[in-house]
């Protein structure tokens, strides 16, 4: 697998963005240490009664057994339990995410306390990539539940979430649950994965568990970082720089402060639902420090043994390519505009002080990374200028955030976490099922 060396591109807002929320948070940056072994042994051990569900799945004699096995990891979601398995799709959640509805997400409801994201594939339909509103609210996963003969299932690892998918019992479960399906419906299970569940499926199909192959029709990642997260490997590096802020810190700041993000990584590390009880993107800054959030750094030695996609394995890879032009100038526009015009006469090319687009990707993984290995791809373009100039900047900057609940790339429907919101992505997803059962 090739690694992502930093290109520049896009780090100007993904830095000066992730410099925000670090701020708010700084206390808990410099713990960026990795899980120590005995955390890593410690959470898996925690984990393995679904290992074992998973592997009771794969060499059950009894197919109509094995569902019951898996439950409650494997959640149907159209139909009844009595009701026979056909053509099955598994939908597959990301990090720090659920593939439960939000009133069924966890030991406490999900709000904006826990931090962690209610299922993205059960949200509405908001937008289209040109940002303009939807038609079609339906989710994808309402969607999918229409398509001929269809039973829709998730695999649910909210649990282990914060983990990096290498050192849990998630693979193996993952590999139980297809097979299961396979096994119930005898016939291939198509995938849809988001984020680092398409990372999880990887490893589901590879190694020991390279059988399972043979029960997978279409695959679908959405933004995964196959070739890692320049966001995740910037909050390292702000975690770094900001280690010397503490050795001239208070003895208190110096113990008592680190410590508390360790209690929160373990807290998620033992069962992600939880949430810490801190808002989210101080959880999710937190959480990068962790195991899971160090494995997902561009170039990480996690990544580097991901294994491959088997040769027999069709991917279809969807990215979100936010395009963000940032101009300004120094003279009002109207009289930019006569400089302009005027310096032409001389062959002379007048540009405004600020005139770049940045290629930002989905505001967490680029474009790149969510299409490599892929044997074809879906980009959903958003294209968003801020004209900086005067007062034009915060004006532009207030309509996008009343449209999309944010500012691009980290809100709107090119977003990391609001693909599935995409008009354009729900209609490519379902299309792409539908070619791929003629």
């Amino acid at each position: 697998m090739k690694a992502l060396l930093p290109n520049g591109r896009g780090r100007f807002f993904g830095v000066t963005f992730l410099s925000a929320i670090a701020a708010g948070a700084l206390i808990g940056v410099p713990a960026v240490a990795s899980a120590a072994p005995l955390d890593v042994l410690e959470s898996a051990a925690s984990v393995m009664p679904l290992a074992t569900a998973g592997q009771v799945a794969v060499g059950a004699a009894d197919a109509a057994s094995c569902l019951a096995e898996i439950s409650p990891h494997l959640v149907r979601l159209t139909g009844s339990d009595e009701d026979p398995v056909t053509n099955p799709v598994l939908l597959v959640h990301g990090w720090l995410s659920t593939a439960m509805p939000e009133s069924e997400a966890g030991p406490r409801p999900v709000t904006t306390s826990t931090g962690i994201a209610n299922s993205p594939f059960s949200r509405p339909v908001e937008w289209s990539s040109d940002g303009d509103p939807a038609v079609d609210l339906r989710s994808l996963q309402e969607r999918l539940s229409e398509l001929p003969d269809t039973s829709v299932f998730a695999f649910d690892y909210s649990s282990m979430a914060a983990l990096w998918v290498g050192h849990t019992a998630t693979a193996p479960a993952l590999a139980g649950a297809i097979e299961c399906l396979a096994q119930e419906s005898g016939d291939t299970v198509d995938i849809v994965a988001h984020s680092m569940g398409g990372l999880a499926l990887r490893y589901a199909l590879g190694g020991s568990n390279e059988g399972v192959t043979s029960h997978v029709g279409q695959v679908i990642t959405v933004a995964t970082p196959n070739e890692g997260s320049e966001v995740a490997s910037a909050v390292s590096v702000l975690g770094d720089a900001t280690e010397s802020l503490f050795s001239s810190a208070s003895v208190l700041a110096q113990i008592a402060l680190p410590a508390v993000v360790g209690i929160c990584n373990r807290e998620m590390e033992s069962d992600a639902r939880v949430g810490c009880d801190i808002p989210p993107s101080v959880r999710t800054v937190f959480a990068v420090a962790g195991d899971g959030g160090q494995a997902l750094r561009a170039g990480s030695v996690e990544l580097s043994s991901v294994p491959e996609w088997p040769s027999s394995v069709k991917v279809h890879a969807i990215a979100g390519d936010y395009r963000i032009h940032l101009t300004a100038g120094l003279v009002p526009p109207e009289l930019f505009t006569a400089l302009r015009d005027a310096a032409r006469v001389f062959g002379l090319d007048v540009r405004p002080v600020l005139d770049e687009e940045i290629e930002a990707g989905d505001g967490i993984v680029e474009v790149s990374s969510a299409t490599a290995d892929a044997d074809s791809s879906f980009i959903a373009r958003c294209d968003v200028t801020v004209d900086l100039t005067t007062t034009e900047g915060s004006a532009t900057f207030g309509d996008l955030t009343e449209r999309f609940g944010g500012i691009p790339p980290l809100a709107g429907p090119c977003a990391h976490d609001r693909l599935f919101e995409n008009d354009d992505v729900a209609r490519d997803i379902v299309a792409t099922l539908g070619a791929s059962r003629g």
